[in-house]
């Protein structure tokens, strides 16, 4: 039989979380559904996501969630969440909580990390969490980074599908689903490495894939000197001249 997952996004709609760079609520939901559609549409999974629309108190909030998780049939219980402290440019990174679920948060941990460049800070114990402590099955909260580091939001807007990716296929394996094979994956599996030069000197690296070769947007804004600014609501990408 499938094991199945169930999986939140931290705070609700009318009890918000972090802000500050990027809004808490809404990136957890993002990467909550997002992690969900890759288990359910790209491996053999089955579950469910939650996301509090309701609560208009933070203790509402927590018993919505847990009694949400603690009502469906599942294996393993998963909540995403954003971090903050103090406003700064530098890095600060992923973490990943656990009340005994150790070996599993510091493979996600370690597999954000690796994903996306972000600090690795590691799996930490915390027993008094009330998502920790109250769900029923074995459970963990993913701070994917903080909201208010410069450095980590560049790194999570920039690497953000795979992060999400990466969350999955640690999850997956551990609760046994396995790859769904596509034609649209069996395509991709026959992908050449190939280069874009400008001026015969400089060069960044691309992919060519079903005939066609793709290069990421910020390494040609910087192969030819502009100024890449991205726009997370309007999904939009806009390159500048430097004057």
């Amino acid at each position: 039989m499938t094991k199945k997952f169930v999986g939140s996004s931290g705070h609700g709609l009318k009890i918000r979380g972090a802000k500050h760079f990027i809004d808490e609520v809404d990136e957890a939901r993002k990467v909550t559904n997002e992690v969900h559609r890759l288990l359910t549409t790209e491996y053999t999974g089955a579950g469910s996501v939650f996301h509090d629309n309701t609560s208009t108190t933070q203790n509402q909030n927590l018993q919505t969630i847990v009694n949400y998780h603690n009502g469906q049939q599942r294996d393993l219980d998963w909540s995403i969440h954003f971090n903050a402290a103090s406003v700064i440019d530098g890095p600060r990174g992923v973490e990943v909580l656990y009340y005994d679920e150790k070996d599993l948060s510091a493979k996600v941990s370690a597999a954000i990390s690796k994903a996306s460049g972000l600090k690795n800070r590691g799996a930490k114990q915390r027993t008094e969490l009330y998502f920790l402590k109250n769900t029923t099955k074995p459970a963990i909260l993913l701070e994917i980074c903080f909201v208010d580091s410069k450095a980590d939001v560049e790194l999570y807007h920039r690497n953000f599908a795979a992060i999400c990716a990466a969350i999955a296929e640690v999850f997956a394996a551990h609760l046994g689903y396995t790859k769904i094979q596509t034609e649209h994956t069996q395509k991709e599996e026959q992908i050449t490495g190939a280069k874009v030069m400008f001026n015969d000197v400089k060069t960044v690296n691309a992919l060519i894939i079903d005939g066609k070769m793709h290069v990421p947007v910020r390494d040609v804004a910087d192969l030819l000197g502009l100024k890449l600014i991205y726009n997370n609501e309007s999904k939009t990408t806009k390159l500048y001249e430097v004057k």
